[in-house]
């Protein structure tokens, strides 16, 4: 098949979940399908990824500029978008992401070579593909955004929570009317699918989870002694950044003071808000290329989330890589894990240091949680096999729409 694929940026170099994930299934797909993926670049590091997924991947990669010169920057059509942002009834994400030339590199595109079908990652990219209707387009979500964003608002203060809910409010509206004009609307996880159910009763839903690379990411020891704590995230994503604030304001003074040996890694987290708040024994990296020796080093790993919505590539890479995890309910929130099985679980920073300090004291447990963790990414969170699931789907789409494609 032809697959268009609508990117917000490069998936190289990857330091997100989101990053993460468009690379892995557009690698996978390359291998079976012909690939177009358009994306938008802001800078040259952007710019060079994209060059670079092309060569991995052999798909033809179209590359489109954020901005295009001082005058669509500054001029009047930046400030028409900014007053439709603040004023307009779209939440603003949806309004600052149109561009003219992402919709006419499209439009060109289709010109020139007939797709079967148009995938879009994001929510604020989908008017891009419904300006298409009729190419069958799949959504990939990532977040459902009015969830993300009300449980952003109830961790602030008055005048941001407000703001926050105006825009969760207009969320809600757009995915509500948005959702059913695809031909397929595709979940993180069963909670993610219950919440644009109950959002677009009429739109079709389909699972189609995160995963992880259990080939190249295998475990390594578990450790008798346990001394270093991780915490993977990016600060371009606020759930990240109030993790990692909490995490170092309530939770890391009270286990360094009972446990001074300890120490704590906060990777891709290089942030004014995150080293204000630096603290004895932790130590704060920028943006890694690979993150494993940071797993091989870690005993503990921690997802301290609470807001967000989706699933967690941090807590699978964890898994597959057979470092016990320390999590909120939020944090695996969508994961098929039973806490104390694969993970444990604790909502405010009395149970967290707790369950923290139950694996320091416990090698046994850590080995057992690392085993079973690993057992469950093999057994449902392989890309390989959601890359499978991506595929079945698609052609069920091509097939409703056209008719059936040839298999030879």
């Amino acid at each position: 098949m032809r697959l268009l694929l609508l990117f917000p940026t490069s998936p190289l170099p990857v330091f997100s979940g989101g990053r993460r994930r468009m690379y892995e299934v557009t690698r996978r797909l390359a291998r079976r399908h012909e690939l177009i993926v358009l994306a938008f670049w802001r800078d040259e590091e952007a710019r060079a990824g994209l060059a670079q997924l092309a060569a991995e991947t052999g798909a033809e990669v179209v590359a489109v500029p954020w901005r295009q010169g001082r005058w669509e920057r500054y001029g009047p059509a930046a400030w028409r978008r900014g007053w439709r942002a603040w004023r307009g009834p779209l939440p603003a994400d949806v309004v600052l992401w149109q561009r003219p030339a992402m919709q006419a590199a499209l439009a060109q595109t289709l010109a020139r070579r007939p797709v079967d079908l148009i995938q879009v990652e994001w929510p604020y990219l989908a008017p891009y593909a419904l300006a298409h209707p009729h190419i069958p387009a799949v959504l990939i979500t990532h977040d459902i955004f009015s969830v993300a964003l009300r449980r952003r608002a109830g961790l602030e203060g008055r005048l941001r929570r407000l703001r926050l809910a105006v825009q969760a409010r207009r969320w809600e509206r757009y995915e509500a009317a948005m959702y059913p004009r695809f031909a397929a609307v595709a979940a993180m996880s069963a909670v993610d699918a219950e919440y644009i159910r109950r959002l677009a009763p009429t739109a079709r839903v389909v699972i189609l989870p995160n995963g992880v690379d259990t080939a190249a990411l295998t475990p390594g020891p578990v450790r008798a002694q346990a001394r270093h704590l991780l915490f993977v995230g990016s600060p371009t994503h606020a759930p990240n950044l109030d993790a990692a604030c909490w995490l170092l304001e309530a939770i890391w003074p009270r286990l360094q003071a009972r446990h001074p040996e300890l120490t704590l890694t906060l990777a891709n987290l290089d942030h004014p808000q995150i080293r204000r708040r630096l603290g004895v024994g932790v130590e704060c990296t920028g943006r890694l290329p690979d993150l494993t020796p940071l797993y091989r080093r870690a005993d503990i790993a921690l997802a301290p989330l609470r807001a967000g919505s989706g699933t967690r590539l941090k807590i699978l890479e964890a898994f597959a890589l057979g470092v016990p995890v320390v999590s909120t309910s939020l944090g695996h929130e969508g994961l098929e894990v039973t806490p104390g099985e694969h993970l444990l679980g604790a909502d405010d920073a009395e149970t967290f240091v707790a369950a923290i300090e139950r694996l320091l004291a416990d090698a046994d447990l850590r080995r057992r949680l690392a085993a079973q963790a690993r057992r469950l990414v093999e057994t449902h969170y392989d890309w390989e096999a959601i890359v499978a699931r991506h595929e079945r789907l698609y052609l069920e789409l091509r097939e409703a729409s056209f008719g059936p494609v040839s298999r030879a």
